[in-house]
């Protein structure tokens, strides 16, 4: 699927400019797309950075290459733009984030949300790349009278701690507005292990843990999860799905207007739902609340 390019070597005219434009996560070359000099078009590769071991998202795979829903969508994206040529860097959340706002990548994918602090730092383009379905894990035992967030709130019940950082803190306060009567008691956590939410389940300290759909997935129901030995206490439903964002440096307007520009494309032909559906098992894209 991927084009090979006959890329030539930047001339020093060339080098000169990039330097004086300041090009952040991305160097350029020049592309011969029909063995001409005289139609030889600018190409720029870009840094992606991704995060490792956030599977079905972003992830390296048992070959060493860089897959996942939101990688393979850029790759896709990759095949529309002969304009640039995507290398992708697997890495940590933490570098993730300091690289791409310090330039040392261009743009960057780890099913980010959107939030007002992100946005002060990262661009973030006009179409979000996937939908991450959030809902909240209960005991079995409840299951019949649990169904949704409704009912949950309803019967009064306690989530575990979320952080005020979290975009889920944002979504159970929303809730909170539109349901006044049955509000759900938001409290804001502290540092905890996962392994500690499943726990405090388990011991009734709390009833509800607001998780990311493929966190429990993979976690819990996955064959050999680390926690599989809860599969059958704990009950799941979704409550929505949060639409997750590529982030772009500041300096990499143009980056993202292609970008969008490509994705419209892919969801028209249907390249969109297809990796959804391979990646993620649905098209998580029906469950976001606009």
């Amino acid at each position: 699927m991927k084009r090979k390019r006959l890329v030539t070597t930047v001339s020093l005219l060339g080098a000169a400019f990039l330097a004086g434009c300041g090009q952040i996560g991305a160097e350029t070359s020049s592309e011969a797309t029909s063995g001409s000099a005289a139609e030889a078009v600018e190409v720029t590769t870009v840094k992606v950075a991704h995060t490792q071991s956030s599977a079905p998202m972003n992830y390296v795979d048992e070959n060493g290459e860089s897959t996942g829903y939101e990688v393979s969508v850029l790759k896709a994206i990759d095949e529309l733009l002969p304009q640039y040529e995507f290398e992708y860097v697997p890495t940590s959340d933490e570098d993730l984030l300091i690289g791409i706002e310090s330039g040392k990548y261009a743009v960057g994918t780890k099913g980010a949300w959107y939030t007002e602090e992100r946005a002060q730092k990262f661009i973030f383009p006009e179409h979000y790349i996937g939908a991450s379905s959030i809902g909240v894990l209960i005991r079995s035992e409840d299951a019949a009278e649990i169904t949704d967030l409704e009912t949950f709130a309803a019967a009064g019940k306690s989530l575990v701690p979320i952080s005020p950082n979290n975009a889920q803190y944002n979504v159970i306060q929303a809730f909170n507005e539109e349901h006044p009567d049955t509000p759900i008691e938001l409290t804001a956590a502290d540092v905890f292990e996962i392994a500690d939410a499943y726990t405090w389940l388990l011991e009734g300290r709390y009833d509800g843990y607001f998780a990311v759909k493929t966190a429990y997935e993979v976690n819990v129901l996955a064959e050999g999860a680390p926690y599989s030995q809860y599969k059958d206490d704990f009950s799941y439903f979704v409550y929505e799905a949060l639409p997750t964002w590529p982030l772009f440096n500041k300096d990499q307007q143009a980056l993202a207007d292609a970008y969008d520009e490509a994705f419209l494309q892919l969801q028209e032909d249907g390249t969109i739902d297809d990796l959804m559906i391979e990646f993620l098992g649905e098209n998580t894209f029906q469950y976001v609340k606009e």
